[in-house]
């Protein structure tokens, strides 16, 4: 049977039965199964919402979401913790991750990795991401995955461009750290699908999701096809250590250059100019699918639903 241990020594520990023959054990810190806890509940509302798009309701077994959950983008990226921790929230705590997923005949049998959790009906949750947040929060800190201090952080008011986009840039580097490598190819990936994320980390994400989008919108739109994506995912890439410690600095390049909403010494910098497009390039560069804004707050849920 493997074991988490979790260190520094608190009373925590996850365990579960897998179909491995060989027992194993994982040692991981308090702030990975934080981390790990955050990334489970933000995979399971995707994961969960397109399970129930077609009957409205859930069948879900605790084997099977953590056999295609948690082996899905983006945990193979992710730093081996993640996928870890995932399996094992999945198997030991099912209902609490799922119940308020449904809002009729919720109910769980078996033991272990054979529970199984089925209801019908979409719950409430799926329609707001303020109850999302809010079931992140208290799911992860009711399990003891994440301490007090966790449930608070997220809860800020920002009310300025400025102060958006840099949050917006230390939310790019918290899920940049989750790699286990970080390569340009990894931060493009990041970049276009991580403006919907946002509700999850922000109660009140207004300034932040705008400054995500309007971000996104211009490196990908205005340079994509120039090959200033290259370079930024490159310079990303290449200088990521630094990056994490504060040595290297991206935010007056994403927050002052590249949207304009942060000021130096008085005065706006000018926006990039436009580069012009390499016709010889122009279709090499070009990239499958546009990154998808963001849902906005508190909307109704989509008609599929």
């Amino acid at each position: 049977m493997p074991a988490v241990h979790i260190f520094p020594s608190v009373a925590l520990l996850i365990c579960c039965t897998f179909s491995a023959a060989t027992p194993k054990t994982i040692t991981m810190t308090q702030g990975q199964f934080c981390k790990s806890c955050v990334a489970t509940v933000e995979a399971l509302f995707e994961y969960a919402e397109n399970k129930a798009k077609e009957t409205h309701s859930l069948d879900l077994k605790a084997d099977e979401v953590a056999g295609e959950m948690c082996k899905q983008k983006p945990f193979p990226y992710y730093k081996d913790f993640f996928q870890t921790g995932c399996e094992q929230i999945v198997a030991k705590n099912l209902t609490t991750l799922t119940a308020p997923l449904m809002n009729r005949e919720h109910k769980v049998e078996g033991k272990k990795d054979t529970r199984k959790a089925t209801g019908r009906g979409e719950s409430t949750v799926f329609k707001s991401d303020t109850l999302k947040f809010e079931h992140q929060k208290t799911f992860c800190r009711d399990i003891g995955a994440c301490p007090e201090t966790f449930f608070a952080m997220g809860r800020e008011t920002i009310k300025d461009g400025c102060g958006g986009c840099h949050e917006f840039v230390w939310d790019f580097k918290v899920i940049l750290a989750r790699e286990k490598a970080v390569t340009p190819a990894r931060v493009v990936d990041v970049l276009t699908t991580m403006c919907e994320k946002l509700a999850l980390l922000h109660l009140r994400p207004g300034r932040i999701e705008d400054a995500c989008e309007r971000f996104v919108e211009t490196w990908y739109e205005d340079y994509l096809e120039a090959g200033d994506e290259e370079k930024f995912s490159n310079r990303v890439a290449a200088n990521i250590d630094d990056i994490m410690v504060g040595r290297h600095d991206i935010s007056t390049a994403m927050c002052s250059e590249y949207i304009d909403v942060c000021k130096t010494n008085g005065k706006s910098k000018k926006k990039r100019k436009k580069k012009k497009k390499s016709k010889g390039k122009k279709n090499a560069r070009k990239k499958s699918a546009k990154p998808t804004k963001s849902k906005n707050r508190n909307k109704k849920a989509k008609s599929d639903l």
